[in-house]
């Protein structure tokens, strides 16, 4: 029995709809959950990969914005996604505003959920494809990437993730879809290192449809030599670094298995944001999650969840298939952001679980889709879909603007390190000095490795004179990042003023 087989989802074979009409209907929901977004401005990270970035505004060759780094020569001249770099500038050619950036980001967003609705269908009939195209659309997860600017490196890979697997399986009539796999697996590596995992989600998709074993090769080659090609023009071009901003604070200096097992707790966030994404916030950082690599009550849980859904996905490998392929797909695409292969910047972040909640939608429409009483089916699918679609339009104000991003990061991740510190240079601008002292030190006590808190606490205290607590926070602050410039001339001046010139040499 194949992946297809109507058996597999109910009353799929008695039902009409055809999947280009499923990704009609999918698409134009994602146009108006995603919508409301083009009111935003630049906000957060756009601030320095988008905005004022002179050679994407006047590019001076075509070859100048195929060579620049994604992030800027101030935050390091790192990662390298020319697809997307190409797209901003091509977005500066038609308009400076970031309202048109927005409009394009939903053009994405649209375009990647109308080809992952074609692909669920291929994999799992029109109606679980219709079904997983309308909870894609709404999943408030995706509103970080399709709200934020900088968002759209997520949607590009995506769906040129999702174009490579529909060639490929195309592939199986005719051999020729292979150039369609190389050439969505080039535009998908080009917008994120993320689609290094395209070869593995391939042999998967093509090994559960019971594809010829010679085809489902020659697809995974296809697939493998744009992106190994990728990387080593990654190095000609002298942009070596995958990640920006170093190793996620809590994660520093810890082994693979310490890592391994640190995410375990950490990955019921994954769980929650997949299945019950109420509450969602724009940073996940010491203070407000725990890293910690002893063993807890949420490390038992977090493997029992992970054992439960090994059970569920080998229990439907052959009744519903979609739901193995689903939870295994989940399992390959978020492989890159959990810190355990490639350790990241981020502990979790919103938007890099874009790619990966394809495999949960698809899951959740196939377990819906075995539902016998079509009345209660469309009663929860309705539910669902709703449920998404205003959590995702009430969310997506909070990246209107810097001020209000701020303000909401205040109220969803209050203990938050990142949030702490911010708060405390608040205070201390507004003349609060106690309680801005108080606050930075929090922030430092949540994450003692980093220099920015440290500085931040030794220049306050510069400013009042207070001479040797300057000294000692910038001294640590030297000592946890001997790169970090600032401090040092800081550690100096500090030196100075309070007469220890010994030590300024």
């Amino acid at each position: 029995m194949g992946v297809t087989d109507p058996a597999h989802v109910g009353t799929s074979a008695r039902l009409t709809t055809r999947p280009w009409q499923a990704a009609l209907i999918a698409g134009l929901l994602a146009i108006v959950v995603a919508a409301p977004s083009i009111r935003n401005g630049f906000v957060a990270d756009d601030q320095w990969v988008v905005a004022n970035r002179q050679v994407l505004e006047q590019p001076p060759s075509v070859g100048a914005v195929l060579k620049e780094p994604y992030w800027p020569a101030s935050f390091g001249g790192v990662m390298w996604r020319p697809a997307v770099i190409s797209s901003f500038a091509l977005d500066y050619r038609v308009s400076t505003s970031p309202h048109w950036f927005h409009a394009i980001n939903v053009l994405w967003a649209v375009v990647a959920t109308a080809l992952f609705t074609l692909l669920a269908c291929d994999l799992a009939g029109p109606v679980v494809g219709l079904i997983t195209g309308l909870l894609f659309a709404v999943h408030p997860v995706h509103v970080e990437a399709v709200a934020n600017v900088v968002g759209r490196a997520e949607m590009m890979a995506a769906a040129g993730y999702a174009a490579a697997h529909l060639c490929a399986v195309r592939a199986e009539r005719k051999p020729a879809y292979l150039a369609g796999v190389a050439a969505g697996a080039a535009f998908a590596i080009m917008s994120k290192e993320i689609a290094v995992t395209l070869p593995a989600a391939v042999l998967l998709v093509l090994w559960a449809r019971r594809a010829d074993l010679r085809l489902a090769w020659r697809a995974v080659g296809a697939a493998t030599v744009p992106i190994v090609a990728y990387f080593i023009i990654q190095g000609l071009v002298g942009i070596r670094t995958l990640y920006a901003g170093g190793l996620a604070v809590g994660l520093e200096h810890v082994g693979f298995f310490a890592r391994a097992w640190a995410m375990v707790r950490l990955s019921l966030d994954w769980w929650r944001l997949f299945l019950f994404p109420a509450h969602l916030s724009a940073d996940y950082s010491p203070g407000e999650l725990t890293v910690s690599t002893g063993l807890t009550i949420w490390h038992l849980l977090g493997l029992l969840i992970w054992l439960g859904a090994g059970v569920v996905a080998w229990r439907t490998r052959r009744t519903i298939p979609g739901i193995a392929i689903g939870l295994a797909w989940m399992v390959i695409t978020i492989s890159p952001v959990a810190n355990i292969v490639f350790p990241t910047e981020f502990l979790i972040a919103e938007r890099t679980l874009y790619l990966a909640s394809f495999g949960i939608v698809l899951a959740l429409a196939c377990a819906v889709s075995a539902i016998r009483s079509p009345r209660l089916r469309i009663s929860v699918v309705a539910a669902l879909v709703a449920a998404g679609a205003a959590r995702s339009i009430a969310r997506i104000p909070a990246w209107h603007d810097d001020e209000t991003h701020y303000q909401a990061l205040k109220h969803e991740a209050p203990r938050s390190y990142r949030t702490l510190w911010l708060n405390g240079k608040d205070e201390f601008a507004a003349g609060h000095w106690g309680s801005g002292e108080q606050l930075l030190r929090q922030a430092i006590a949540f994450a003692p490795s980093l220099a920015g808190p440290r500085y931040d606490l030794g220049t306050f205290y510069m400013r009042a004179k207070l001479w040797q607590p300057a000294i000692r926070q910038l001294q640590a602050a030297v000592a946890v990042d001997s790169a970090f410039e600032p401090a040092r001339d800081a550690l100096r001046q500090a030196l100075q003023a309070a007469g220890d010139t010994a030590r300024t040499r």
